[in-house]
């Protein structure tokens, strides 16, 4: 089978990197395409991922549309010239419009409701949309083509087969910022400079701070910055007593590790309700709940919280699967993988 994985964002290489390597080891043809934005491409060759350079990212609702259009005519290439028989891609936009014009058929994941105007557009042209059960389609929507699976995009990646070293927290505390520069971020506000500013002073109290941002750092805590490699994040993450910031995604990760997360934004995800609200591996709050930021992050930074979350992560993990493990079986046997997905049959999968 010839198949072509379309990487847009640092996450979606996370995402997809074991099954790339699981359905290439099995004889089929993975042609990778990648989008230059941030360390994706320093992701793909830290893993030797063979890959195309489609585009780079736009800026704003104009630069987004524009790219859209530039990704249609590169990928509209790459299946004449490969004789694509399927195309994955976490939200689809960039697969969907092409596939649909050449019958190519796209399956589009997806764990993020409030990318609105990129879910109506590509998830009507795609094949199937593939989403956790914990989906709000509340604020999502429903699709007559949606095929649910109770796990996490994380556990991908982070199922414990794939986290190889022990999850030992230390004193030390990652924090995490994000652009707001993304489709799903359009009308999104996120922390003010001194608060950025006033969670480090916190958190240096009780151990090292370690920060990753997409924008530029305050000069008062630019000396925080994390100077690991991409590629090492992970491992970096199993040795800190918590994480906090604005990514809804390392909120995540942190959870599928059973390390403590504060996850501080306006708008959620079904994930990151459920790991907080279900399983008590996070908490969401709002901007407006500062005081609330602050007294949780004094209380979590001050406790040993090892045992307790290890317990809620074994909670967590014996009513989820093994993504990978399911999503390259469902890609081999497309499309009649349909109809077992459909039932919810998912048994062997389980992560126990």
């Amino acid at each position: 089978m010839n198949i072509f994985v379309n990487i847009s964002h640092p996450a979606h290489v996370h995402f997809f990197k074991n099954a790339i390597k699981i359905l290439s080891e099995r004889g089929h043809n993975v042609i990778t395409g990648a989008r230059y934005k941030e360390f994706t491409i320093d992701l793909l060759n830290a893993y030797k991922i063979k890959h195309t350079v489609l585009t780079g990212k736009g800026q704003g609702l104009i630069g987004l549309i524009k790219e859209l259009i530039k990704q249609q005519f590169k990928i509209s290439k790459i299946i004449r010239e490969n004789q694509v028989d399927l195309m994955l891609q976490i939200s689809g936009i960039f697969n969907a419009p092409v596939g649909r014009y050449y019958g190519v058929p796209t399956l589009a994941f997806s764990d993020t409701e409030n990318d609105k105007w990129g879910n109506k557009l590509s998830f009507s042209l795609s094949r199937h949309v593939i989403m956790p059960t914990c989906f709000d389609h509340a604020i999502g929507g429903s699709w007559k083509n949606q095929i649910h699976y109770p796990g996490y995009h994380e556990l991908a990646y982070l199922a414990p087969r794939y986290v190889t070293k022990k999850i030992e927290p230390e004193d030390k505390f990652l924090v995490r910022f994000v652009g707001w520069q993304a489709g799903h971020d359009i009308g999104e506000k996120g922390l003010s400079i001194d608060q950025k500013i006033e969670i480090v002073n916190i958190l240096k109290n009780f151990g090292s701070v370690h920060i990753t941002s997409e924008a530029p750092l305050p000069d008062k805590i630019a000396k925080f910055a994390c100077k690991i490699h991409s590629s090492e994040i992970h491992d970096f993450m199993v040795s800190c007593k918590m994480i906090v910031g604005e990514s809804a995604t390392m909120a995540s990760e942190a959870a599928c590790m059973g390390i403590p997360a504060i996850f501080i934004s306006n708008t959620g995800r079904g994930y990151t309700t459920e790991q907080d609200k279900k399983y008590g591996l996070i908490k969401h709050y709002q901007l407006k709940q500062w005081n609330e930021i602050v007294r949780t992050m004094k209380e979590w930074a001050s406790q040993d919280l090892r045992n307790e979350w290890r317990k809620r992560r074994r909670n967590m993990l014996e009513d989820k699967i093994d993504v990978t493990a399911w999503m390259v079986d469902f890609v081999e046997n497309y499309p009649n993988s349909i109809a077992k997905a459909k039932n919810g049959s998912f048994s062997s999968y389980i992560l126990r």
